[in-house]
């Protein structure tokens, strides 16, 4: 049986599996101008240890947050997603998003909707914190896409 969850921290030991899926993707193409964009606006995403834990950062001042699908199967973990978001005035601004192939929506897995879970994750994040109103994502577009955070009962 296997499960995918949802952290804000993975194992160093997991770096290269994180950069394939971050930067490697063979995804990319559909997003590239969106991509491009984004990253000149705020910063290219890197990924970083500290104390042993990766984290992505972004070679900008603005400070990131990330979130890491993780596919735990047969006893094994093994990152299948990254979110990088950060706050701006009343959102979390989603600013970079890779999905592991195998679970794209062309992938073999693509039933496990991982994209849609990691967005539903990141919405639940927001509803916690103070101030914090709607999701901004960049879907393929040079213009964020404004979602609103309920904050009535989670579904």
């Amino acid at each position: 049986m296997s499960e995918i969850l949802y952290a804000s921290s993975l194992s160093a030991a997991h770096r290269q599996e994180v950069e394939e899926i971050l930067f490697f993707n063979a995804n990319q193409g559909r997003t590239s101008e969106t991509v491009a964009f984004v990253a000149e606006r705020y910063g290219l995403p890197r990924v970083m240890v500290d104390e042993e834990r990766l984290r992505v950062e972004l070679a900008s001042a603005v400070e990131a947050q990330t979130l890491f699908a993780i596919l735990r199967e047969g006893g094994r973990d093994r990152p299948v997603g990254v979110v990088v978001y950060t706050r701006e005035d009343d959102a979390f601004v989603v600013l970079f998003v890779a999905v592991h192939e195998e679970f794209s929506s062309r992938g073999a897995r693509a039933g496990r909707k991982v994209l849609l879970h990691m967005t539903n994750e990141v919405k639940a994040i927001a509803r916690r914190v103070k101030g914090v109103d709607a999701l901004l994502v960049y879907l393929g577009r040079t213009t964020p896409t404004r979602i609103r955070v309920s904050r009535g009962p989670t579904p």
